[in-house]
């Protein structure tokens, strides 16, 4: 693979393009959608300075995936009718953000779970997909969705953090930063947002959180940082804002903003 001196990963939260109030389904916050679409842009221009510094997004499927695999009880049973109808909702917020990016001259190349992704024993998936529509201009986006496991003979639920996960870790011979771009200013301990964390013990102590009032199938803050533990061991992870104007041109440029999460030596 091509060599790259700095790849960023961003995670842009269903909560931040998406309505995801309990109850519900397929509603887009329009203005946020777009306002994401110019930060990006905004901060992609740092590539025209650092050409070596590429970027992939991914973004969560707030009320247009997990209304639907509650709806039809996608955890605990198989449904076809409901797991593609799930994917199809999950395309067509894709469809939109993409459509968002083009506006703002950021050529996006949509990849999608469903039928580039499976399970095995782990996640399978050609990470030349991501690397060669970089290479050619692009900028790869890909999403929440559902994905069959080979083994279980049974379509899962694939969240934005596990493919960050998992795409940091094949890509961790790089230098990577990670960011999370969610609807709250980062990671909450004893009521005060923290900077940093590097101990890994308090990880875990923050993992015992309560959830929320929203829609969620893929476990909220608990899960990401249940995704991410590990790849704070080699890599920068920020969880911040991505709801306030201008963080997420910031977080892109490189400028401190939210919890960051090093648990290494990174």
């Amino acid at each position: 693979m091509r060599d790259m001196v700095e790849l960023t990963l961003l995670k842009i939260g269903g909560s931040v393009i998406t309505e995801k109030s309990k109850g519900v389904f397929g509603r887009v916050r329009y203005q946020e959608m777009e306002r994401v679409a110019r930060e990006i842009a905004e901060g992609k221009r740092r590539e025209i300075v650092e050409e070596e510094h590429k970027l992939i997004l991914v973004h969560g499927v707030g009320s247009f995936g997990h209304p639907c695999v509650e709806k039809y009880g996608l955890k605990e049973r198989s449904d076809p009718e409901g797991v593609i109808r799930t994917h199809l909702a999950c395309k067509k917020l894709n469809l939109l953000f993409c459509d968002q990016l083009l506006r703002h001259e950021v050529l996006p190349y949509p990849i999608h779970p469903f039928s580039s992704f499976k399970i095995d024993e782990e996640l399978e998936f050609n990470l030349e997909i991501f690397t060669d529509a970089i290479f050619e201009g692009f900028i790869p986006v890909s999403h929440g969705d559902m994905v069959y496991n080979r083994k279980k003979k049974f379509f899962e639920v694939l969240s934005g953090d596990a493919i960050i996960s998992e795409l940091a870790k094949r890509l961790r011979d790089r230098s990577l930063r990670i960011g999370l771009a969610t609807d709250i200013d980062g990671v909450f301990f004893e009521g005060k947002v923290l900077k940093e964390i590097r101990d890994i013990e308090l990880l875990r102590a923050l993992k015992n959180s309560g959830g929320d009032e929203r829609s969620d199938v893929t476990g909220g803050m608990i899960g990401k940082l249940r995704s991410l533990a590990a790849v704070a061991e080699f890599a920068e992870v920020v969880i911040f804002n991505g709801m306030k104007d201008g963080n997420i041109t910031k977080f892109l440029k490189g400028e401190n903003l939210g919890t960051k999460i090093r648990l290494g030596d990174v």
